[in-house]
């Protein structure tokens, strides 16, 4: 699943859509490999190329999480305080295939192997897996992408400006247990298996569709980790649908992005034994909007997004219980460029009903951050990110209310400091 790297969403979504003109050293040939930079090697009409990034992250982190007493039941009273400090990697090797036939039609896949997040029992603790891996068709009728990718809300949403590993969804939570961020934009569909569809762009305007009959990912008839739950047994999320609007062009010499999704999903309609479920979730609706401005002053981006519906915990991966409201986020956010340096700041809040007369849950986000190009592939990036969570559940709410989470301090709130600073080399 991809994280939500404002900092850098456009030239990855740019890269995936034309991988020729993105990869800087090929692959393999018929013959084999290649000399780095050297034109890439047709195989029956086809190139391979390679992309990707390698990314180093040191971390300061100040959680109440961390303290004596933690999450609800999960640290005993008294207990020692977890390491304020740590290091982490990650990665991705990108593949791109791509041909084109002799009536101009563009065709091929694209292969993201990623190292993010992995846990083995033994080894060196790292692991790759696919993040993303899909074919595709492309000409004047538009892409046609098919495997499993992103959804077209999450593709083509416009979000507020970020520097890199710098945002709401971003380099700090890689640092914490996780508190189910609730301000990120609409989620990618769990990278399930999918169709999108991308139109050409019209004097600025395009849209996208996609569909995924479940949340699942990968080739396997059985869920991994059951021998009796199939991915068909409709106990998550189906029939998932987003639809996209975008606008990217200049008007009186400002640069604008704007954006309209939405994602639907039907809820879970039986439990993992089969049985009915009596009172089934409502379906899942996210809407959002976002807007970009650039040039209001020279190297200087501004913009917002509003995303609402019924869902719960990460945008759009949860549903609602009968009788409890939806949820909403709004998140803010500047950038100024000048030579290889950006600097930038967010704001975000986003809230979350607890069902009953329980207080709302409110979670807000403050940011600052830096990135440096130091030399062609190789970017610094620092930021300082602080995050209030307040009336965390412990479980779904019902129409009823919910019990809380409480923390070492006793009280319903969640405090956390994050400080890092690393770099990215990318290729």
């Amino acid at each position: 699943m991809r994280k939500i790297l404002l900092g850098t969403t456009a030239v990855v979504g740019l890269a995936v859509a034309a991988p020729a003109a993105f990869a800087q050293s090929s692959l393999i040939g018929q013959g084999g490999a290649t000399a780095a930079g050297s034109p890439p090697v047709a195989t029956s009409g086809l190139s391979v190329r390679l992309g990707g990034f390698f990314d180093f992250s040191y971390g300061v982190v100040t959680d109440d999480a961390d303290k004596g007493g933690g999450f609800t039941g999960t640290r005993a009273a008294g207990a020692q305080s977890r390491q304020t400090t740590d290091m982490r990697t990650e990665a991705e090797i990108n593949l791109y295939v791509d041909g084109r036939a002799a009536n101009g039609l563009q065709y091929g896949a694209v292969f993201e192997l990623q190292m993010d997040g992995m846990t083995t029992t033994a080894g060196s603790g790292t692991g790759v897996d696919y993040d993303e891996l899909y074919g595709f068709v492309k000409g004047s009728f538009g892409e046609l992408r098919f495997g499993q990718l992103d959804s077209a809300a999450s593709l083509m949403q416009v979000m507020a400006p970020s520097t890199l590993w710098m945002g709401r969804s971003s380099g700090w939570d890689e640092f914490v247990v996780s508190p189910g961020y609730i301000n990120g934009g609409v989620n990618d569909g769990n990278d399930s298996t999918k169709i999108v569809y991308l139109s050409p762009q019209f004097n600025g305007v395009d849209f996208g569709v996609s569909y995924s009959p479940n949340r699942t990912e990968g080739e396997q008839v059985n869920i991994a980790t059951s021998t009796t739950a199939y991915h068909r047994d409709n106990t998550g999320l189906t029939n998932e649908i987003s639809a996209a609007l975008r606008y990217r062009g200049t008007v009186g010499g400002i640069g604008v992005q704007a954006s309209l999704v939405a994602q639907f999903a039907e809820a879970a309609k039986q439990s993992a034994t089969g049985a009915a479920i009596a009172a089934p979730d409502q379906n899942m609706t996210v809407y959002s909007a976002g807007l970009v401005l650039s040039g209001l002053l020279p190297g200087l981006s501004i913009g917002g997004d509003y995303t609402w519906g019924n869902y719960r915990t990460i945008v759009g991966t949860g549903t609602v219980a009968p009788g409890v409201d939806g949820s909403s986020s709004i998140g803010l956010g500047a950038v100024y460029t000048t030579g290889a340096l950006s600097i930038g700041a967010n704001y975000a809040v986003g809230t979350q009903s607890n069902g009953g007369t329980v207080d709302d849950r409110t979670q807000v986000y403050m940011g600052a951050g830096l990135a440096y190009i130091i030399a062609p592939g190789m970017t610094f990036f620092a930021n300082y990110n602080v995050i209030s969570d307040e009336n965390v559940p412990t479980a779904a709410p019902t129409r009823t209310g919910a019990t809380l989470t409480t923390y070492g301090s006793g009280d319903y709130k969640r405090d956390i400091q994050v400080a890092l600073a690393g770099v990215r080399v990318g290729f």
